[in-house]
Parts: structure tokens; C-alpha cells; sequence
């Protein structure tokens, strides 16, 4: 998908930093990168309600940023195969909107 790819920095910039609730998608990208996680598991480790991650996951799934093998309660997400391949444009994208991984608490890569 030519497209995607020549998009996906835009849709980074606007998803983590130019709405509402992007450093939330940020963190939560951050946790998967380290990770897979349900649900569950990072609204606890983001100490968010559960229906705020499933808001937040099911915007980056319709982006593609993530994905997940199952579709019941309890499937785990994990960093979408074309967000893994890009990933340099997340640290791209959270230098242009001047957050670190520490502040967004991803802790160091």
C-alpha cells in the first residue's frame, strides 16, 4: 500500500499530537511495543478505564497501527507489521511534537 506508507506520518502527527487523546494512543503504542497486550492488561498499566483503551484501540486498529489475532474478550493487540517496519517515525513523530519516551512513559528503548 503505497499510500499508507507515503500517509502514515501524517496520520502519526495527527492521531498523537494533533488530537485529543494522542499522547493516551501514544503510551498505548509505546506498552505494545514492548509487549502484546488485551485490553485489560493496559488499562491497568495505564491505570485508564477499560472502555478508554477499547476507544483508543479501536481507532489505531482502523488505522492499522495495530492489530490483533482474535476478536473475543481477551485477544491480545500488538504493533501492526507496517507501524513495526516504520516504527523510526514514531521517534519522528514525538520529536515534532516534543514529547520524549520517559514523559510519554515508555520508559528508554
Amino acid at each position: 500500500m503505497v499510500e499508507y506508507e507515503k500517509d502514515l506520518k501524517k496520520i502519526l502527527i495527527w492521531l498523537l499530537g494533533g488530537s485529543r487523546g494522542g499522547l493516551m494512543r501514544l503510551k498505548i503504542l509505546l506498552l505494545l511495543k514492548k509487549k502484546p497486550m488485551n485490553p485489560h492488561q493496559l488499562a491497568r498499566a495505564l491505570n485508564v478505564n477499560y472502555r478508554t483503551v477499547i476507544y483508543h484501540l479501536e481507532l489505531l486498529e482502523r488505522y492499522e497501527l495495530v492489530s490483533r489475532l482474535d476478536v473475543g474478550y481477551g485477544a491480545p493487540y500488538f504493533i501492526s507489521d507496517k507501524l513495526e517496519k516504520r516504527w523510526d517515525l514514531i521517534k519522528d513523530v514525538m520529536s515534532i511534537i516534543g514529547i520524549d519516551e520517559e514523559e510519554a512513559g515508555g520508559g528508554k528503548s
